[in-house]
């Protein structure tokens, strides 16, 4: 691809390279279907204008800074704003992997910043909903409605983040060789449809109420309704925020208490890990499996990349030469890190 065809795309180029895989069929209805396929317009934009994924997903958190500002306001001008902002930055939000794909840019960085990005909106929104009751009504009480909201949101979206923390703290600390099933944890698949029976035909609709795009969804609702008739829309506002702030909290502790009773963090960790080799007792080093290359092929075998990653003072194996080796799986070799430094986090 020549210089030009890289900084002026077509949108046809755009579409066969810098979308998803499965992009129709993998995540929410509102990114399947409206996000998505409009974003590509977003992206030929950003190209044109020689924008990063990284500043894209900079205009997605400053979106969604402003979007809580105009629920905060109270205002019924402040809350339309605050609907259309909160469009904006989920539409940016993918923008900015279609940019990092088309760039060839794609990592963990943008994966990083973008996760920051998400729990940023979650806490703002969450209580900007609440302090724009608190301001248009001069009860103080909605702004602890709105911490509730913002509480059980951030809880609900780290129950991942902090359970792959403890994998790779596991990793850091532990002494052996790991072989990473590839996928054993679960991929990304098709949304499941509402179980008809059990304890998740009652629990599945009440966690999807609180997932960004139905809250978005309801917002845009409501926000409908402020246009035409402002009492009916400030006893709606009253009302879903007062049921959030009992539900998102709810089901936020009692979803991180069930994993920690059930020991999900663990079973979910032998799952994606697997223990090829202790440590030897007087080296303290991993001795290989020759069957190691076999093993790692079966376990994973439309995987064509692998990686390899040490801790300690072994450096990682360079991104490039892990590409030729064309392996199925990841060999994780775990060895014991150094105390922290007196003040310092573990």
């Amino acid at each position: 691809m020549s210089e030009r065809e890289r900084e002026r795309p077509t949108l046809a180029s755009l579409r066969a390279r810098a979308q998803k895989d499965r992009h129709r069929e993998i995540g929410n209805w509102l990114a399947r279907r409206v996000a998505r396929p409009t974003a590509i317009f977003g992206t030929w934009l950003a190209v044109r204008l020689g924008l990063s994924a990284h500043q894209v997903t900079l205009a997605a958190l400053g979106a969604s800074l402003l979007s809580a500002l105009g629920f905060g306001s109270g205002s019924r001008a402040g809350f339309l704003a605050g609907v259309l902002l909160a469009h904006l930055a989920f539409w940016l939000d993918r923008v900015d992997g279609q940019v990092a794909r088309w760039r060839g840019t794609a990592g963990l960085d943008g994966v990083y910043l973008d996760y920051l990005m998400h729990h940023v909106a979650s806490l703002t929104l969450g209580y900007g909903l609440g302090f724009g009751l608190a301001v248009r009504t001069g009860d103080a009480r909605w702004a602890l409605a709105g911490f509730a909201i913002a509480l059980g949101w951030a809880v609900l979206s780290l129950h991942n983040d902090c359970r792959y923390k403890a994998f790779f703290q596991r990793l850091k600390r532990e002494t052996g060789t790991y072989r990473v099933e590839c996928g054993g944890g679960g991929r990304p698949s098709p949304p499941s449809p509402w179980p008809r029976r059990g304890r998740g035909m009652l629990t599945w609709p009440m966690y999807k109420a609180c997932e960004p795009h139905v809250v978005l969804l309801a917002l845009t609702a409501l926000a409908a309704v402020a246009a035409i008739a402002p009492t009916p829309w400030l006893t709606l506002w009253r009302g879903g925020v007062l049921g959030m702030a009992v539900l998102a909290p709810a089901l936020a502790f009692g979803r991180a208490a069930r994993s920690v009773a059930r020991g999900g963090v663990e079973s979910e960790f032998l799952r994606w890990f697997t223990l090829d080799t202790p440590a030897r007792p007087d080296t303290m080093k991993a001795e290989p499996l020759e069957s190691a290359p076999q093993e790692r092929a079966r376990a994973c075998p439309n995987r064509k990349t692998s990686a390899t990653s040490r801790s300690g003072p072994n450096a990682a194996t360079p991104a490039s030469e892990l590409s030729a080796r064309g392996s199925s799986s990841a060999t994780v070799t775990s060895s014991p890190t150094p105390a922290p430094a007196s003040g310092s986090s573990a």
